[in-house]
């Protein structure tokens, strides 16, 4: 009997032992719930409050295609869901607005000097984009839904992939860094003559912006193609005065 009581010792510290794996293994797994990276990403970019107390923005700074030289580009936004964008190509403004229900599109390199509606596709495109805050905010009450699908590796990092159902039916996934909680990735969809197209975009240089954290580096491809994008940020200000006609139909002079 002597003898086997090594065994017994031994059995009853291989059972706790497995007890506090199995413990330590569902700690891991609880907080990896959609809900705890996505409040943890939140408080990452500043905090909730801070988030939603902007109203206004704008940002500042080159965008450029494939190969093409960089160009001037200011993007200015207002809640609930105004827009404004403009991108100075060989001396030429072109500027698109939305102001949440309706969008306009004045490019005088098409060969008109009138604003003319946005199509469909351009709309919905538009309106994705012009949201402050992003769709992690408030996910439940907008009609998102949100699930955690696992870690991915993106650019040598580990990164928790989020699975963003939103409520107008489209799907993205949001790729939130496991160190820093900030999103290094986005996948997502853009309309273009009915069908939809996948593009990617990837976060970077991040800097603090009246305490909120913001990527200065934009790059953006679509699978597949040789169209890629980049945006390189050189300003951002945050809750400035900014007029609702500047969201309405834009003219030569505005």
């Amino acid at each position: 009997m002597l003898k086997k009581t090594p065994d017994f010792k031994f059995s009853i510290l291989h059972f706790y032992n497995v007890v506090l794996i199995v413990l330590f293994l569902l700690q891991q797994v609880k907080a990896q719930t959609a809900d705890e990276i996505i409040s943890k990403n939140l408080a990452a970019r500043g905090g909730i409050a801070k988030i939603k107390g902007v109203e206004t923005q704008r940002l500042e700074g080159e965008i450029s295609f494939g190969q093409d030289s960089a160009k001037p580009f200011i993007v200015e936004m207002k809640r609930p869901g105004k827009m404004r964008d403009e991108i100075i190509i060989k001396g030429v403004k072109i500027i698109r607005t939305t102001n949440g229900k309706t969008g306009w599109v004045l490019n005088p390199l098409s060969g008109s000097d009138t604003a003319r509606p946005m199509n469909t596709d351009e709309l919905d495109n538009s309106s994705g984009s012009a949201e402050i805050g992003g769709p992690l905010v408030d996910y439940k009450s907008k009609g998102n839904k949100i699930t955690y699908a696992g870690k991915e590796k993106i650019n040598g990092k580990e990164a928790y992939k989020l699975i963003v159902n939103m409520k107008d039916g489209d799907i993205r996934n949001d790729f939130i860094d496991c160190k820093t909680y900030l999103e290094i990735k986005w996948v997502g969809y853009i309309l273009s003559k009915g069908k939809k197209t996948k593009v990617e975009t990837y976060f970077k240089n991040y800097k603090r912006v009246n305490g909120l954290m913001y990527s200065f580096l934009l790059d953006s491809d679509t699978p597949g193609t040789t169209y890629k994008q980049k945006i390189v940020l050189k300003k951002i200000d945050i809750n400035i005065p900014l007029k609702d006609s500047l969201f309405g139909k834009p003219t030569g002079n505005s």
